[in-house]
């Protein structure tokens, strides 16, 4: 399954990495590039907060911190963003947080940017499947309903533990 979801993740990181990025000069960004930037990472911060949040499940733990890097490097302007970071104060957004307030602060937003990652992942397994399937001896359509199948299946696992964990 991480090897399904690091195919993924190249092949959303692929395309619109290399047909949106237009270099920029460091002192080029605009206010709307630094508000776009500022968001990205506090969303991936959110996920990845999940990670910590479900640490006592590794599964659940790995789940989060994939979708934040599944966020992370599918955003349209992840590659200009990298560039701005490097010359911007870091912001620490955790920085004297009560975990636990954190876990329970963020949860509506981490559900939010969650289902958000999975349909992108959702929309992207049929290209996974015709460009993986050959290399795996199998049809598109078989390799598309396994990913599927396993996928549904491991969101239903993430599904329950969160349930039990957060009491709904």
């Amino acid at each position: 399954m991480r090897q399904l979801l690091a195919l993924l993740l190249f092949a959303a990181l692929s395309a619109p990495a290399v047909a949106q990025h237009q270099p920029a000069a460091p002192h080029s960004a605009t206010p709307t590039l630094a508000a776009e930037c500022e968001q990205l990472i506090k969303d991936t911060d959110t996920l990845a907060t999940g990670a910590f949040c479900y640490r006592d499940n590794p599964e659940v733990s790995a789940y989060f911190n994939e979708l934040s890097l599944i966020l992370l490097f599918d955003h349209p302007k992840a590659e200009l963003c990298r560039h701005q970071l490097r010359h911007s104060p870091a912001k620490n957004y955790r920085l004297n947080a009560d975990s636990n307030k954190l876990c329970i602060d963020s949860r509506a937003e981490r559900a939010r940017l969650r289902r958000q990652i999975e349909a992108l992942v959702d929309e992207k397994m049929p290209e996974y499947a015709a460009e993986e399937a050959p290399r795996r001896g199998l049809t598109a359509a078989e390799l598309l309903r396994r990913t599927r199948a396993e996928e549904a299946a491991r969101r239903a696992r993430v599904d329950v533990y969160i349930r039990q964990t957060e009491g709904q």
